[in-house]
């Protein structure tokens, strides 16, 4: 039986992470506390000889603050299947994997404070196809007619339909998120 490259990994990332916590210290400001530390990434190419060598090591330079949570961009491919001769660092200038126009994958990791409520994350919907992992915390799934909360190890597979995000604790959530563009009937 073919396994699915991406639910592995995804698997894998629930398996390392599942108990580890990151505990927010009483220093600097309750922003600051709110959120979680930085992830950090790994970028493998190949190298002239056909080995491998490490492309990036560190803290992805593209983060933002989108709907009150930190947007990690980690990496983003612009065709299926994709290229393997990776020569830069994708993942730099990704942009919003939601973006009109944009096909292929994308890899992000999504920080939602304390708190947050569908005023900060309206229901809507996207045409992608979306595989998203509680890394740490808890965070409500909110669909039109029900309400489903998920935890650290819980994986979500979301076929384009209207959703959203409320995270009722009061610890940060954070969730990894693999998109790959798709199409309608």
């Amino acid at each position: 039986m073919t396994q699915n490259p991406i639910i592995c990994f995804l698997l894998f990332v629930i398996f390392v992470l599942n108990g580890t916590a990151c505990a927010a210290t009483d220093q600097g400001s309750q922003e600051e506390a709110d959120m979680l530390p930085e992830i950090r990434r790994i970028i493998t190419v190949t190298d002239e000889d056909g080995g491998a060598r490490v492309l990036a090591d560190g803290a992805s330079p593209n983060s933002v603050i989108l709907n009150n949570s930190r947007i990690t961009r980690l990496w983003e491919t612009r065709e299926m299947p994709v290229p393997l001769d990776v020569t830069r660092d994708e993942g730099a200038a990704a942009g919003n994997a939601y973006r009109e126009g944009f096909t292929g994958s994308s890899l992000y990791v999504a920080d939602l404070p304390p708190g947050s409520d569908l005023s900060d994350i309206p229901i809507h919907a996207q045409d992608s196809l979306d595989y998203i992992a509680v890394l740490q915390g808890e965070v409500d799934l909110v669909l039109p007619t029900e309400s489903i909360t998920m935890r650290q190890g819980d994986v979500l597979v979301q076929a384009g339909n209207l959703h959203s995000w409320v995270n009722r604790s009061e610890e940060p959530c954070r969730l990894l998120v693999v998109v790959l563009t798709g199409v309608r009937d």
